[in-house]
Order: C-alpha cells, then sequence, then structure tokens
C-alpha cells in the first residue's frame, strides 16, 4: 500500500533511510523538525511542530527518524497526535514502544527487518520500585516520557530525598533554573511540608550569557531558543502543592529575596546550563545548604555545556576546598554535592 507519511527527524538518520531509499513505496509529504532550522529538506517541505496536527488530517503516519524519540512522543502527547499513527525507527523492547515500531513493518518491510536484530534495551529500573508501594517516580504524572527517559536522575533524588526527610535535615528547598517545572513538582511532590522557592527569568536565558556561550560553542542559537517556551503561568501548573512555593522571577541572583537570602536550605536543584549562572548559583546555595543537605548540579557530565563543570572548578579554587562531589550517570549526568 502506498502510506502517506510525514517523517521526523532532518539529521543523518533521516537522509540515510530515505537516500537508501527504505520509503521509496511511501508517499513523503514532507518533514517535521523541533526547531525547524530550515524550510525543506531533500526536496520536501518542513513543517514547524504547531502545524503538525493539521498536517497530519491528509496522510497515514508520522514516521520519527530521530534517536530522541522519547522527547519528540512527549511533544506528540502535548499536541494530542494520536499514537495509533506514530511510527518509531528503534526497536525498543519495551511494551510501551513496540507497537509503534512494528507498524514500521507496514511501511517498510526491508527496515523494519533490519531492525530487528539491533534491539534497544532500556536498562532496568531499581529493584525496590517493584514492592515501594510509597515510591513517586514512575507513577501517575511520574511515569510519562519526561521523566521515565531520565529515571537515574528522578529515581535518585527519590532516594536521596528519603534520606533528608528521614534524618530531618532542617531547611528549604529550592531551584534555580526551574524552565516549565519537569523536576520542580517532583520536588514539590515529595517535599510537601516544606517551603520551595523558584528561580527563573521564566523568559529564556540571559541574553548576553547565551551569546557568549554560544561563541565559546558549548550550545547554539537553536538551544538557546528552545528554552524561551516557559511561563510562571506554566509552572504552577505543574506543581502539586504550589501554596508551598514562593516564585522568585528575574535574573539571579538579582531576584533573590530577603527571606530567601536568610534560609537554610535542604535540597537544592541547579539547573542553568551555562558558566557564570551555575557559578553564580553555587556561590548563594553551598554555603546556605544544611549539613546533611545535597545539592542536584544538572548537565555536570553531558557532552556540551561545558561551561558548568568549569564553574565547579571555578568555584572551588576560589572557595579553597573541594567540594563533596559524586557524579551520577543518568543522561545529562548530574552531579551530586553533599554537606
Amino acid at each position: 500500500m502506498n502510506y502517506k507519511i510525514i517523517i521526523w527527524g532532518t539529521g543523518e538518520r533521516a537522509r540515510k533511510l530515505v537516500e537508501r531509499k527504505y520509503f521509496e513505496t511511501c508517499d513523503i509529504q514532507g518533514f517535521v523538525d523541533t526547531y525547524k532550522k530550515e524550510k525543506s529538506f531533500l526536496g520536501y517541505n518542513v513543517f514547524d511542530i504547531l502545524d503538525l496536527p493539521d498536517s497530519l488530517k491528509s496522510i497515514d503516519y508520522l514516521v520519527i527518524a530521530n534517536q530522541y524519540f522519547i522527547e519528540i512522543l512527549a511533544l506528540c502527547a502535548e499536541l494530542k497526535i494520536d499514537r495509533d499513527r506514530i511510527v518509531i525507527t528503534d526497536n525498543v523492547q519495551d511494551s510501551v514502544f513496540q507497537e509503534m515500531f512494528l507498524r514500521l513493518k507496514d511501511i517498510s518491510e526491508e527496515l523494519y527487518f533490519l531492525l530487528e536484530d539491533r534491539q534497544l534495551r532500556f536498562v532496568k529500573t531499581n529493584e525496590s520500585d517493584q514492592k515501594d508501594l510509597g515510591r513517586i517516580t514512575g507513577k501517575g504524572k511520574y511515569q510519562t516520557p519526561i521523566y521515565t527517559k531520565d529515571y537515574f536522575r528522578y529515581r535518585t533524588f527519590e532516594f536521596v530525598a528519603k534520606e533528608i526527610l528521614q534524618d530531618k535535615v532542617e531547611g528549604a528547598v529550592a531551584e534555580l533554573g526551574v524552565f516549565r517545572g519537569t523536576f520542580a513538582s517532583l520536588i514539590n511532590e515529595i517535599f510537601k511540608e516544606k517551603r520551595m522557592y523558584l528561580f527563573d527569568t521564566f523568559e529564556g536565558f540571559v541574553t548576553e550569557e547565551a551569546e557568549d556561550e554560544v561563541k565559546m560553542g558549548r550550545c547554539d542559537s537553536n538551544f538557546v531558543l528552545a528554552h524561551k517556551d516557559t511561563s510562571v503561568e506554566q509552572l504552577l501548573k505543574n506543581l502539586p502543592y504550589p501554596e508551598k512555593c514562593i516564585v522568585c522571577k528575574g535574573m539571579f541572583p538579582a531576584s533573590v529575596t530577603e527571606e530567601a537570602a536568610n534560609e537554610k536550605y535542604c535540597f537544592v536543584s541547579l539547573d542553568v546550563d551555562f558558566e557564570e549562572s551555575t557559578y553564580q548559583g553555587l556561590k548563594f546555595f553551598y554555603p546556605r545548604l544544611a549539613e546533611g543537605g545535597a545539592l542536584f548540579l544538572h548537565d555536570y557530565n553531558t557532552f556540551y555545556l561545558e561551561g558548568v563543570k568549569c564553574a565547579v572548578k571555578r568555584f572551588e579554587k576560589n572557595l579553597g576546598l573541594k567540594l563533596k562531589k559524586v557524579p551520577l550517570a543518568d543522561r545529562a549526568g548530574t552531579l551530586v554535592i553533599v554537606k
């Protein structure tokens, strides 16, 4: 059957699949790119993701030809795209994704059988998950792809938070670099009895710092642009206990209130991607971190955003001591700093 398809992805995988004619029996209607850099790709129109729901009315399948398929599936859910029309080009050994991979056989048997021997298996969850009735990660809203794709980060946080609560470490909790509130929601859920301070511009990165990071090759302009899609309203919708939260909107550390400056903190999430902002976050929060408290620093061991690690080294040098650091092997290489 000559299926009409739109392909999500304009990278090397999409190029190879088309050029090697794996979809030659299909009628390609165009491509979609998360950040839409170009108007056309391989001679086809490139759709903006916001135009996708209308574009899908006249096609049979949306084929994801991109390694970040979990993130893309999360976007599809936000756009209310029917999962029955989605095809993935990864042979994932997980029941949640198997049907989407099996549909590949309908539109490209050759590619399906090629990938049948290239199984992608997710790492098993922690053994305690099966009997831990009180766990939050992997349940309810926290079982959606945006959480499961970074299981180790969120589940490790839950274990750390449990220790902090059992040890009755005093202090509030905070996050610098909130974006839309994905991690903030989980922190607020677990530390529901504690005040939570949320620091962000809620308008994206500080322009001057972002431009400097792009010039240094630590990220690109599309990365900067993607982080502008945030707001206080999006955050508040995500929070289970918003009444416990204090939103500090603006440039950090100018956004620090007198109340926040006088707090002790038992847990802090620091996720601002760039060197100067990370340094300022460490400079503010580390002296206020309670004994037995923990700070999660995101993007410490990732293949880009090198400024994060530079900020830690700079902070240690200026402080004149080595921090107690535990790196995690999660998606973006979180660093846990304990006191």
